[in-house]
């Protein structure tokens, strides 16, 4: 999603429903600054899963929270204006699981001991 949207942002915006940026070169920056963030945080996270599991992972969360974020907001929006989007509803799921799968690492890398939390 992020090289398409720093590919073609003026495509990225119409699918959106935000009108396209043509004249304004500030507008199309800005759109693939976006771009970049996605694919450089995604791809940053799933290359320290590899070598820093932990570190990885915690940066999975970050991002799986970021994601669980998006969903809230979509969600919030439907609700609060009262106005169903058929784009909103198809993306409400994958931002769902988006924050689900980036959440499985961290998750996956707890270690659940039963024993006391501290020492004495």
């Amino acid at each position: 999603m992020g090289g398409y949207v720093l590919a073609r942002p003026d495509e990225a915006l119409q699918r959106a429903g935000l009108a396209p940026a043509e004249d304004n070169r500030a507008a199309l920056a800005g759109v693939r600054g976006f771009g970049g963030l996605l694919v450089l945080a995604h791809g940053g996270t799933a290359a320290l899963l590899g070598y820093y599991p932990s570190v990885g992972a915690s940066m999975a969360l970050a991002l799986a929270l970021a994601w669980a974020g998006a969903a809230v907001g979509r969600a919030a929006s439907t609700a609060i204006d009262r106005r169903v989007d058929g784009a909103s509803i198809q993306a409400l799921p994958f931002e769902v699981l988006m924050g689900l799968t980036l959440s499985l690492p961290f998750w996956a890398g707890r270690q659940f001991d039963p024993s006391p939390a501290v020492w004495v």
